[in-house]
């Protein structure tokens, strides 16, 4: 898993993101709302990655490709609770909270090259699986 992924979860498990919320409540002036772009509800860690819409269409796009239900819960996201099995479930919902939180955050940077979430998480797949193929068996 690369570097920014481990980072991203470390700050995700500590509720250290700089979600909204969050920066306000650290003092930060905010010169817009703390409420989400896309749904007007406040932007919280669980809002980012339970709640909102996009999220939402990214979890319920993924699990019926995968066949998975997967633990969506604020527990579930900051410990990953999945089960051992063959396939690495955990890998693959740490890579899609990574990739709803790089879309979120190319968004909020104006960057010209900002993509939804499938797209980020279609590109760290890809790499993770370029890592599977090097290692031998």
């Amino acid at each position: 898993v690369p570097a920014a992924v481990k980072t991203f979860f470390f700050k995700l498990h500590s509720e250290t993101l700089p979600v909204k919320t969050f920066l306000e409540a650290k003092g930060m002036n905010l010169y817009w709302s703390v409420d989400c772009n896309l749904c007007k509800q406040p932007e919280s860690i669980e809002h980012v990655f339970l709640g909102c819409w996009d999220a939402l269409l990214f979890w319920d796009v993924l699990q019926r490709t995968i066949k998975k239900e997967l633990p969506l819960s604020p527990q579930g996201i900051r410990f990953l609770t999945i089960e051992r099995e063959p396939v690495p479930y955990d890998i693959i919902m740490l890579l899609g909270l990574h990739g709803i939180w790089k879309s979120r955050m190319s968004v909020r940077h104006a960057d010209v090259d900002a993509r939804n979430p499938r797209e980020y998480f279609i590109e760290s797949i890809k790499w993770l699986r370029e890592c599977y193929k090097k290692i031998k068996y």
